[in-house]
């Protein structure tokens, strides 16, 4: 679903569709935040549920910061007119690289899943 937000930011064509896109994708985000640190208690021994809590918290929090600095620096609009076509650009790298990621994870899944 991130891929497919990423790409619908690239491509939009206008400010209604943008902020669409952009709305989807943080409810998306704010539900996969939720089910990671569900998902991550699930596994997890009891007695060691609040280190595994901290650490995925961290690494989602710090994926966050990376990713507002990198869209700060990309989207700069005292450098001009290439500063929109690098946005551009990031956000569909972005997005292909949240489709490949995807698409490898549901490959390894598949085969863990087999008997």
């Amino acid at each position: 679903m991130g891929a497919v937000v990423l790409a619908c930011l690239a491509w939009a064509s206008s400010l209604v569709v943008y902020l669409v896109a952009a709305t989807v994708g943080g409810v998306v985000l704010g539900m996969a935040n939720s089910l990671t640190l569900i998902a991550t208690q699930g596994v997890i021994r009891p007695e060691r549920a609040g280190e595994a809590s901290g650490v995925t918290k961290t690494i989602i929090t710090v994926a966050a910061g990376l990713g507002v600095a990198l869209a700060g620096a990309v989207s700069d609009q005292s450098h001009g007119v290439g500063a929109e076509a690098a946005s551009d650009t990031a956000l569909q790298a972005t997005a292909l690289g949240c489709m490949a990621a995807c698409l490898i994870l549901a490959v390894w899944i598949g085969k863990r899943e087999r008997p």
